[in-house]
This record gives structure tokens, sequence and C-alpha cells, in this order.
């Protein structure tokens, strides 16, 4: 199979259109990629890296074989699972039948961070005209289509193709809204739950915690809630749209799949101490006992991302937090995605505690965390009800906020 190549362009800070800045090569039957800046994008005085952790400006051209051959900063950009479910559906294929390359070189003007890929350096800027929120009820229709695998018309599959990677295989669609960009997040046609509306409620509660989140609204279209999620990747000024870079902390790390196993919020926090703020690394540690509290156990390095520009990198506005569920009486061990503490990924307060120094703070700084945080989950209950949640959601999630009632003794100092 022959080696394909692209252009990979990029917004640099304050412009509007984007300039190439070198060529990707990628040999999928190898799963090895290769990427080389272009001697005039190097010249210029704003030349920005386009991953800055894994390709700084001036490195020479180097090859990547995690990620099947994708530099973290261009898997970050591509589309997600949803996003592929898309692009196979306005294809008329299965997202098997496509490859990464496929993928990455769909054009997208709203594509995750500051990047794009284009067959040639001479390719016209993407347009962007994602739909706006008037169109919901025929988003909401789209997405139920491919959802069950049903044909769906051009112009409702074209309402969902300016899709976004930033999330993972619930259906979505970057939207216009108040004059600015938005993520909706849309029910699922198996939900037995109001999804939408939980996300909402956990997303606020975070805020409540103290944990950045995006400005986010609980909208209606038809007889059905839509989660609507700001993009933080992108700011409207008279020109059009500056874009932010970013990477997820599985590109920040080098990571892929394959490394699960090690897949540690320590290891990040270590990794943060080169590139972000001590703020914004004890801010992962609220973050990761937040999980524990919700039982959020999508917690993956790919739900965790940074904000990177001239002036460095931060952590980014928190997304895709929801409780998972379970059931009543069933033993309240569980496991987050990635490893918290002593114990692994045992998701116990004890263990978040065990190793709150790599996250800068004292036993003493981290029991007054934990115990905040605690504070303020235990009226979950109270909160998402104030959110809309009916007593039948209420007593579903119930289960999922156990770890509030653990008031363990490493709260007490000893």
């Amino acid at each position: 199979m022959a080696e394909r190549k692209t252009t990979v362009f990029i917004y640099l800070p304050e412009e509007t259109v984007a300039v190439p800045a070198g060529i990707f090569s990628h040999a999928s039957h190898l799963g090895v990629g290769s990427f080389a800046y272009g001697r005039k994008y190097l010249k210029r005085k704003n030349a920005a890296p386009v991953d800055p952790v894994s390709l700084p400006l001036g490195m020479a051209s180097r090859e990547v074989k995690t990620n099947n051959g994708f530099y973290g900063a261009f898997r970050d950009a591509s589309p997600d699972y949803w996003g592929r479910m898309v692009i196979a559906a306005e294809r008329k294929t299965s997202p098997e039948a496509l490859s990464e390359m496929d993928f990455l070189l769909e054009t997208n003007a709203t594509r995750v961070g500051n990047l794009d890929f284009r067959k040639t350096p001479d390719d016209p800027e993407p347009n962007l005209e994602p739909p706006h929120f008037n169109r919901m009820e025929d988003i909401l229709l789209a997405a139920s289509g491919i959802e069950t695998g049903e044909a769906v018309s051009p112009h409702l599959l074209q309402l969902l193709r300016q899709g976004t990677s930033v999330g993972g295989a619930r259906p979505k669609s970057t939207i216009q809204f108040q004059g600015a960009l938005w993520i909706a997040k849309l029910p699922a046609r198996e939900d037995t739950l109001n999804i939408p509306r939980i996300e909402y409620a956990t997303l606020s509660l975070a805020k409540k915690c103290g944990i950045r989140i995006p400005e986010i609204r609980l909208e209606s279209a038809g007889n059905r809630n839509v989660l609507l999620v700001r993009r933080f990747d992108r700011e409207k000024c008279r020109d059009g749209w500056i874009r932010k870079g970013f990477l997820s902390s599985l590109s920040l790390m080098q990571w892929d799949e394959a490394d699960r196993p090690g897949w540690d919020y320590c290891a990040i926090a270590d990794s943060m101490r080169r590139h972000t703020s001590a703020h914004d690394i004890q801010e992962l540690f609220r973050r990761m006992v937040f999980n524990i509290l919700v039982r959020n156990t999508d917690d993956h390095p790919r739900n965790h991302g940074f904000l990177f520009d001239k002036s460095g990198f931060e952590l980014s506005p928190a997304y895709d937090i929801l409780p998972s569920l379970t059931r009543p009486g069933v033993g309240t061990t569980f496991f987050l995605a990635m490893s918290a503490g002593a114990h692994g990924r045992e998701a116990t307060l004890e263990n978040a505690l065990s190793r709150a120094v790599r996250f800068g703070l004292s036993g003493e700084e981290a029991r007054r965390v934990i115990k905040s945080l605690v504070n303020t989950v235990r009226n979950w209950r109270e909160h998402f009800e104030s959110a809309g949640c009916p007593d039948m959601e209420l007593e579903a999630l119930a289960p999922s906020f156990a770890r509030c009632g653990d008031i363990p003794d490493i709260l007490t100092p000893i």
C-alpha cells in the first residue's frame, strides 16, 4: 500500500486564515508516520509548532508509531467515533472501510484545535457553515437515522457534517448559537434517562466545586433536551475565528491505547510541571477527586485536555463528565480509567490522598480540598433536582454517588 501525504496547515495566533506548516507522510500498512516542517514556514517570525510536545520547531523529520502512526495533535484533530459514523454515512459505507488518513483529510472547519489537513498547499480554506440552533429538530432527526443505520437524506447529513473531535461516541454537532460556536450534545436513541440534562447537572455541580467548565446551557428542541457546550478553542473576532491549539492528556504524554495499563493521573501531573502552572496541577487533583465522588469512570486521558498558544499551556475547561450508572445493592468498589494513587485505579478518597504530593499538595492541603468537595457533592440530589431531574432519575443516580457518604478517617488530620 502506497504512502499517503497531506499538507498540515496551522492557524497562527491572532490569524483567521491557515498557512501550510509542513508535510505529513503516513504508511498505513506499517502504522508509521513522519512529519517535516517546510523551510518557508520556519522562516516566519510567528511560526508555532504543530504539536509542541512531539514536534517542536526546528526538529528534523521524525517518525511516530503511537496512535497507528499519528502524532498526538493530529489524532486529536481527527473525528471521534461519532464523527466517523457521520462521515461513513455520507459516503454510504462503514467506518471500518475508511482509513485514518481518510478521516484526517475530511474537510471540516470545526475540527478541534488550530490545525487543518489538506491534499495540497494550495487548497482553499474550508467553509465554516455549521447549522444554527433553529435547525435542531432536523439535526436530531439526522442523528437518529445514523444511530439506527437508516438512509439519511444528504441535506440532513450535511447538518451533522460540521462535527468535532472533542467528545466520544455519543451524537453531537457543532452549531451556531447567539453569535458563538457550541457543541450540541444530543440524546441518543437508546437512552433511558435524560443524559443531556444529567450531564448539565454534573458539569454545573463541578463548577460549584471550583472546577473550571465551559459555558453550558440546557435547551429544548421539540420535547427533547440538548446540552450546549460553548467551544473553548474558538474566539470570535471581526475577521472570523481565532483558533487555540489543543492537546489531550493522551497526546501530552505521547501515549496511545496500548499504554492503557500505564495511564496515570500522577504521571500527567509530573509532566504538567514542565508546561503549566501549579494551580492547573492542583485543579487536576480536584477533577480526579470529583470523578471519584460522582463515579465518572470515563475519565480516560482523551477526556482531559490542554489549550496552548505562544504564551504556553493551560489546562482546558473540564468536559465529558457524567456519572456511570450502577445498580443499588451492588458493591461500591469501582475503578477510574487512570491510576489515582498508591492503589492504582481504585476509586477511593484514601487512594486519591495517597500521592497528593505529586500534585503539589501537602497532606493537610489535600484533605481540605477533598473535604470541601465532599461537602458540596453530598448535596447532589438537591442540585440535580433544581436542574429538572425527576425522582426517577434521582433514584437511578443515587448509587453512583455512594462515595459522598464516605467520610473516612483520612479527612481528619493525624
